[in-house]
């Protein structure tokens, strides 16, 4: 299976009670960002460059527990910033387990050996590793030499000891299929559990020109999309074909809603009109049609699964031939 057995049935129970109590714009996955602060300084991360004044904050654990009651989504990634940073990441990380959270660590594995020390294996953690194309290319993101070696042999350490290990590929302008087919190879003879590969989207506080434009992202997306048939590739077959031009899909920004040390950010993971307070004041002060049809200029270019992919899974069960091919894959 491309996903645990576990999350999905949560995902569904937890779906199923909304829409019973009436409910359109619930949370799916909070990202939370306890700090902003990183060991790295990747050439496409637009947060150490947002929040460069904000950049040695750090949530108080208390509060990070509280977003997550607060927005009460089933899914809780940890992000940032590199997490395996904030001082409280071990206290946070069992909490949120503790509280039944499918809890996702996003890291770029330079610390991990030192957290699963402390954090033993769960039906409820897995882990994230950033991981941007072969050595040459995921070394000159992250502007450091061996990053690309370490996260290699992290993700074997973890496989070992018995962890659930995903990778994140953002797929550039100069990323050329066939290196993402190397990665994707490779990727599956280390026995990864899940890889998600998504286009980047071009933060407005950054200058540099290296993210795909909507029409460059058909024909990259097409070799990801064959290779899904034979590989843990989880990006979902509606998500690949709304990548491939083949059909259209609107966002649903509130279902990948952002909690960091500055509030509630909105109106989504990627776009920054302001923080709010509480989750009840970000989902009053947004409208979401707005953006769910992509009305804003900074959404032009943007096919993110941040919202994307929310849309998919609110949208199952709608056509019997799409929920059929999404059963299908995710079985596979």
């Amino acid at each position: 299976m491309r996903m645990r057995f576990k999350l999905m049935t949560d995902l569904a129970r937890y779906m199923s009670r909304q829409k019973r109590a009436g409910k359109r714009y619930f949370p799916i996955v909070l990202m939370l960002e306890p700090l902003h602060a990183c060991n790295l300084a990747c050439v496409g991360c637009g947060r150490i460059v947002e929040y460069k004044d904000t950049i040695r904050d750090q949530m108080p654990l208390e509060e990070a527990l509280g977003a997550a009651e607060e927005a009460d989504a089933p899914i809780v990634s940890i992000c940032g910033g590199e997490p395996l940073i904030y001082k409280h990441i071990v206290p946070l990380t069992r909490g949120l387990i503790e509280r039944g959270r499918h809890t996702m660590i996003c890291t770029n594995a330079l610390l991990l050996e030192r957290f699963i020390k402390q954090v033993a294996p769960s039906p409820y953690l897995s882990f994230n590793v950033h991981l941007d194309g072969m050595r040459e290319t995921h070394d000159r993101v992250v502007d450091r030499d061996g990053v690309f070696d370490t996260c290699v042999r992290m993700i074997k350490l973890l496989k070992d000891k018995g962890y659930w290990v995903q990778t994140n590929t953002t797929i550039f302008r100069e990323t050329t299929a066939d290196e993402i087919e190397e990665l994707v190879k490779l990727l599956t003879s280390l026995k990864v559990d899940g890889m998600l590969l998504s286009p980047g989207y071009h933060y407005q506080v950054l200058t540099n020109d290296i993210y795909l434009k909507s029409d460059e992202m058909p024909y990259k997306f097409m070799r990801v999309k064959k290779l899904a048939e034979d590989h843990k590739i989880i990006n979902t077959p509606i998500y690949l074909e709304y990548l491939t031009g083949e059909r259209d899909l609107l966002c649903s920004p509130w279902t990948t809603v952002t909690r960091n040390p500055q509030g509630w950010k909105g109106p989504c993971y990627l776009i920054t009109n302001g923080h709010y307070r509480t989750f009840k004041e970000l989902h009053e002060a947004i409208d979401w049609e707005f953006y769910r049809t992509k009305q804003d200029i900074r959404c032009r270019d943007c096919k993110m699964h941040s919202g994307f992919e929310g849309t998919v899974a609110l949208d199952f069960g709608k056509n019997l031939r799409d929920s059929w091919k999404m059963v299908r894959y995710y079985i596979s």
